[in-house]
């Protein structure tokens, strides 16, 4: 009885963490869905179907648009639900939902544009896919409204979550640009999403 009893008070507090958090939840469960779809296209009708439907590259596609809910990999999904799901109920908390759905999806198809860009004028070969741009918003806008509200405004364990996710986007625009320079397009992605969430930090208000 006591088991069930657990388990009971532990799903009640999930179904309240879920309900106070819809735009994370929600997108979760989108990009969840796109990476099982994208997995069945391509088991299905092959690679380069897949590619036309779900990868940003130079020529246009449907993969313009739907490029930032596919993910290349099961490791790759779940690096970015789980930036998701920690800085996304974070940033939920200051944003309305429209507001949180505005900065990711703005975020995400910039930082899209800017891989196709890199295609087009620079040469790069590939194709862009996954959610990273906008999750990377996402870090960025707690990261500079931590730093700006200041360590009263937070708790201690949110204040430090705040401040390890902006010394990861500077480490992560380092690595892309510095370490592993010409290794490929997603720096220009992160860079976008860096600087529309840190503006958002800024600026936007719920």
């Amino acid at each position: 009885m006591e088991s069930a009893g657990d388990a009971a008070s532990l799903y009640a507090r999930f179904a309240s963490w879920r309900a106070a958090r819809p735009a994370t939840t929600t997108l979760v469960g989108v990009l969840t869905t796109t990476f099982v779809v994208q997995s069945l296209v391509w088991w299905l009708f092959g690679f380069p179907t897949m590619a036309f439907w779900f990868a940003a590259s130079a020529d246009p596609s449907p993969g313009w648009l739907l490029a930032p809910l596919g993910h290349q990999s099961v490791g790759h999904l779940f690096g970015n639900l789980l930036f998701l799901v920690v800085f996304g109920s974070l940033a939920e908390a200051d944003l309305s939902a429209p507001t949180w759905y505005w900065l990711f999806a703005s975020s995400a198809l910039a930082g899209t544009a800017a891989q196709v860009w890199s295609y087009l004028l620079m040469g790069v070969e590939g194709g862009a896919v996954g959610a990273s741009a906008g999750v990377v918003a996402l870090v960025a806008f707690v990261a500079v409204r931590t730093v700006r509200d200041g360590p009263a405004a937070r708790s201690a364990g949110v204040y430090a979550v705040g401040l390890a996710g902006g010394i990861g986007m500077v480490s992560l625009l380092f690595t892309d640009f510095v370490l592993t320079a010409g290794a490929g397009s997603a720096e220009y992605a992160h860079l976008i999403g860096v600087a529309v969430g840190g503006f958002a930090g800024l600026y936007v208000r719920g």
